[in-house]
C-alpha cells in the first residue's frame, strides 16, 4: 500500500505526487499539492514551538499556543488516514506513520531543542562575572523579592548587615528544603515543571555557597543603594536606573501621592514598588536572553531533525515494522486457508491417480 507523511517543515517526504482527476485526466506535470501545507493553515504546525519557545517570558501564552498546534496535528493525522493523497481510501498504516511523524518531529525533538538551547544559553551565565547560571540568579532574585514582601525595608536602613544575614539563613533553609524534596520526587516533578514551565528552583541548589552569598550581597547592597538615594533625593536616577526605570518611579510616586489612602507613605510605598519592578526586569533579562537562546536552537536543529526523523526514523524503522504488520495477517490467512486448500486439492489428486492406477 503506498506511504504518504506530508511533514509539517519544507522536507521532501513524499507531499507531492502527480495528480489526476476522478472525472478527467490533468496533464501529468500538475502536481498534488496538500492543502494543509498551503498557509495560513501550515502556520498552526508552528504555534507549539512559538509556545514552547516564549514560555519563559509568557508561560500562559505559551501553554496556549500549543492547542493549535495540536488541532492541527490531529486534522493531518487524520487526513492521511483517511486519503490517500487526492483518492479517498482509509488506512490505519498511513495515519499511523503520520502521528509518529508528527509526535517525533513536530512535537517532541523541537520542544527539547528549544528546552536545551534555554538550558545552555543558562548554563553561559557561569562564564559571567557572578559564576552563576541566569536560572540560579533568577531564583536568588524572586526568593530577595519574597523575603522583601515579609519585611519593612525601612527598618533595616541602618543595619544592612543584619538584613543580609536574615537573608543568607532563609536561603539556606530553602535550599535545603528543596534538595529534600529533589530527594523523594525525582525525575517526575523535574519532568512536570520543565514541560508546563513551573517554577523549577533546582538550580539554585547546585550552585556553589561562595557564588550564591556574594550575588545575593550584592543584591541586597544593589536594592539598599536605590532605598537610599531615593529617600534622600529622589530628583536624581540612582545609578542603577536607566531612565525608563527613573521615569515609571516618578509616575508611581504621583499616583500615590494623588491617592489619600498612600498620601501619607507615598514616597516610601513607591521606592517600595519601584525596587520590585527593578528586580523584576532583571529577572526578565534573564528570561529574554534564556528565551532568544531557544529560538536559536530551535532554528539550527528544524533541518536536522525532519531529516533524521523522514531518513532514519521513519523510512529505515517505522515505515518497514508497519509494513510487516501489516502484511502479517494478510500472510497468516494465505498460510492456514490457501495453502491448506492446495495441499487438500493435490491429496485427492493423488487418491484419484491411484485410483486409476
Amino acid at each position: 500500500m503506498p506511504v504518504n507523511i506530508t511533514p509539517r517543515h519544507d522536507v521532501n517526504y513524499n507531499h507531492r505526487i502527480a495528480f489526476k482527476s476522478s472525472k478527467q485526466k490533468q496533464n501529468d506535470n500538475q502536481k498534488y499539492s496538500d492543502p494543509l501545507m498551503k498557509w495560513p493553515a501550515r502556520g498552526l504546525a508552528y504555534s507549539n514551538e512559538l509556545g514552547a519557545a516564549i514560555s519563559e517570558v509568557a508561560p500562559k501564552l505559551g501553554t496556549l499556543l500549543w492547542f493549535p498546534a495540536m488541532l492541527y496535528f490531529g486534522a493531518d493525522i487524520y487526513d492521511k488516514y483517511k486519503n490517500e493523497k487526492d483518492s479517498y481510501n482509509p488506512s490505519r498504516v498511513r495515519g499511523t506513520e503520520q502521528a509518529v511523524f508528527q509526535f517525533l518531529a513536530s512535537v517532541i525533538l523541537p520542544t527539547c531543542a528549544v528546552l536545551g538551547g534555554q538550558k545552555v544559553t543558562s548554563l553561559l551565565g557561569k562564564f559571567g562575572k557572578t559564576g552563576l547560571t541566569l536560572q540560579t540568579e533568577e531564583e536568588i532574585i524572586d526568593f530577595l523579592q519574597g523575603h522583601m514582601s515579609r519585611r519593612n525595608i525601612a527598618d533595616y536602613k541602618d543595619n544592612v548587615q543584619g538584613f543580609k544575614e536574615s537573608f543568607n539563613v532563609a536561603l539556606a533553609n530553602h535550599r535545603k528544603k528543596t534538595k529534600t524534596e529533589m530527594r523523594i520526587t525525582g525525575l517526575l516533578r523535574s519532568a512536570k515543571n520543565y514541560i508546563f514551565n513551573s517554577q523549577h528552583p533546582e538550580a539554585v541548589v547546585f550552585a556553589e555557597n561562595d557564588n550564591i552569598t556574594k550575588f545575593s550581597n550584592q543584591k541586597i547592597d544593589e536594592m539598599f543603594s536605590i532605598y537610599n538615594q531615593l529617600m534622600t533625593d529622589d530628583s536624581k536616577a540612582p545609578k542603577e536606573f536607566s531612565p525608563s526605570m527613573f521615569k515609571k518611579y516618578n509616575k508611581i510616586k504621583e499616583k500615590f501621592f494623588n491617592d489619600k489612602a498612600y498620601r501619607d507613605t507615598a514616597k516610601a510605598d513607591a521606592i517600595d514598588m519601584i525596587i520590585r519592578k527593578y528586580q523584576k526586569s532583571k529577572i526578565m533579562n534573564a528570561k529574554l536572553l534564556k528565551t532568544l537562546g531557544g529560538f536559536v536552537a530551535l532554528g539550527l536543529a528544524i533541518k536536522p531533525i525532519d531529516n533524521f526523523v523522514e531518513h532514519t526514523v521513519m523510512k529505515k524503522y517505522v515505515v518497514p515494522r508497519l509494513k510487516s504488520l501489516e502484511s502479517a495477517p494478510v500472510d497468516n490467512y494465505k498460510s492456514k486457508h490457501i495453502t491448506k486448500t492446495a495441499n487438500s486439492s493435490n491429496s485427492n489428486n493423488i487418491v484419484v491417480d491411484n485410483e486409476k492406477a
